[in-house]
């Protein structure tokens, strides 16, 4: 699935922070260890990433090529 790059540029900088984690395969446990923030914390991040990037799923996530 390919985005355009307008689409990443509306992620705040923790939420780029955080996809970029999520592309790699961390779980939200384990960015949640990395910023040290509370689990709650990094679902909603995740859900506000989903949202912007009109994607439904992690794996549709960690699949996002930028054009």
């Amino acid at each position: 699935m390919k985005i355009k790059d307008t689409k990443i540029k509306s992620l705040t900088v923790q939420e780029r922070k955080i996809f970029d984690l999520i592309q790699g395969g961390a779980s939200n446990q384990e960015i949640s260890n990395e910023f040290h923030i509370e689990l709650s914390t990094v679902k909603s991040h995740v859900t506000n990433i989903y949202s912007k990037l009109k994607v439904k799923s992690r794996r549709e996530a960690i699949n996002i090529k930028i054009k």
